[in-house]
């Protein structure tokens, strides 16, 4: 039991960190597209969702996120079967949601506990306690996104390519490869490994060969190639900008700063301890990556939420590094976390709790019974959707505003919630605020609307 304190602390924080947050509505991909697919696999089967919505999600009005269906984004199906099995529990939706997400976050602690174990000894192993309050890594264990059985299976394939266990490896990178094509980003330390040890070893292919038997199902299933990147940089320069971006959210940002003198001294002595080496070549080729094909670094917004999370598997390795080679510096940066966890992050929703906060403003906020209400996209789907936690029967009548609705023909009243989705040219409108109601960091708003304002010109 002495021994294993260290992943008994971890998983304790852990269960903490999803336990008391069982009722959190569901926001972002895991709302428009994972959960409704896991909701077609549990009333039909495990198919391969294309471009169907179960019965569960089609009630009340179509955001424009399903204006084409149920895309299949050319994403590997294994988390989603996963979730229909969760789904068929006899539970509200969202907190089946949550407790399907209780194996990997035990599965993510205990791993990280055995890679510390491996690169810095049973001291170093306590740091694991300190993952699941990263706030990117917080906000994770509460969506149903494809990143988190990534993030969760990522240190156990790490451990086994230290232990030289090659079909765990194998085993292991597949399975998260057919949750998330970045998976395959395992073969880069597996290959590393092979000629550390100068030794010709086929697991590293593994990842390859499971994501090409998926790109050819669903090419054989849709005639379509997966997807791709968002953007590449535009100029050497650009990615130079975009390297630096990425680096310092996976290793700086939110107090992760403080691990740098541990990486700085393992990438020193890195030559002498292989598991470091490991550690800093998964990193170097996850802040690569993503740098290179720019899902987050350089994009000019204000909320980039939907791309922090493709970060986690590096801010898993830099953290790890770190505390393997200076566990005091995994200490600071746990207790600044327990500081960050409840607060906003500049780069979106996804590096904190923050829209968790949105949607629990949201359900507190007392609707009116006339009609029309005109909310945004996210919310209207959080409204008509019950499986999002929000409301136990569908609202009715809610009206759906975006960048293209014209702000003379919104009449009645009005929500805003602060979720990414600005009112645009509805601020041209004379609103009475009705009721607000605050989450921590979040808000939503209930307006009435009466009219438009004087001092807009009009015709404009």
């Amino acid at each position: 039991m002495r021994a294993r304190l260290p992943e008994l602390l971890a998983v304790a924080v852990a269960l903490a960190v999803v336990l008391l947050n069982l009722d959190a509505p569901l926001v972002d991909d895991s709302l428009f597209w994972w959960v409704p697919k896991a909701l077609s696999v549990a009333e039909s089967g495990p198919a391969v969702v294309l471009d169907t919505l179960p019965q569960a999600a089609a009630v009340g009005p179509t955001p424009p996120q399903w204006a084409q269906g149920l895309p299949d984004y050319a994403h590997p199906p294994l988390w989603f079967w996963y979730l229909g099995l969760w789904l068929k529990l006899p539970l509200a939706p969202h907190v089946a949601v949550h407790l399907a997400a209780l194996p990997l976050a035990i599965a993510l602690v205990t791993g990280t506990a055995a890679l510390l174990r491996r690169a810095g000894g049973p001291r170093a192993a306590f740091a694991a306690a300190a993952i699941p309050l990263l706030p990117p890594i917080a906000a994770q264990l509460l969506r149903a996104d494809t990143d988190l059985p990534l993030l969760a299976l990522t240190p156990w394939a790490l451990v086994a390519l230290m232990d030289r266990r090659s079909l765990g490896f194998a085993v292991l990178a597949a399975l998260a490869t057919w949750c998330k094509e970045p998976g395959v980003l395992l073969a880069a330390p597996a290959a590393g490994v092979m000629l550390l040890d100068r030794r010709l070893d086929w697991a590293w292919l593994a990842p390859l060969a499971a994501l090409g038997a998926w790109a050819g199902l669903h090419l054989a299933l849709t005639g379509a190639g997966l997807a791709g990147a968002e953007r590449l940089p535009e100029s050497l320069g650009a990615w130079v900008r975009d390297l630096g971006q990425v680096l310092w959210l996976s290793c700086g940002a939110q107090g992760r700063i403080l691990l740098w003198p541990g990486v700085a001294f393992a990438l020193w002595r890195g030559a002498r301890r292989r598991p470091w080496a490991l550690l800093a070549l998964h990193l170097g080729v996850q802040v690569l990556f993503f740098g290179t094909l720019n899902f987050l670094g350089g994009v000019e917004r204000l909320d980039a939420h939907t791309h922090v999370r493709y970060l986690l598997p590096a801010m898993l390795s830099a953290f790890a590094l770190g505390a393997a080679a200076l566990p005091e510096s995994s200490l600071a940066v746990g207790l600044l976390s327990l500081l960050q966890l409840w607060r906003p992050h500049p780069s979106g929703p996804e590096a904190s709790l923050y829209q968790l906060d949105v949607a629990r403003a949201l359900r507190e906020l007392p609707l009116p019974e006339e009609r029309p209400l005109w909310v945004g996209s996210y919310a209207a789907t959080q409204l008509t959707r019950p499986y999002a936690g929000l409301v136990s029967s569908p609202v009715g009548e809610v009206s759906i505003y975006g960048p293209e609705t014209v702000p003379a023909e919104v009449v009645g009243h009005l929500v805003e919630s602060a979720t990414g989705e600005p009112l645009g040219r509805l601020q041209e409108l004379e609103l009475e605020l009705v009721e607000e109601q605050r989450v921590r960091s979040g808000w939503a708003r209930l307006y009435r609307v009466k009219g438009m304002r004087s001092d807009v010109a009009p015709g404009r």
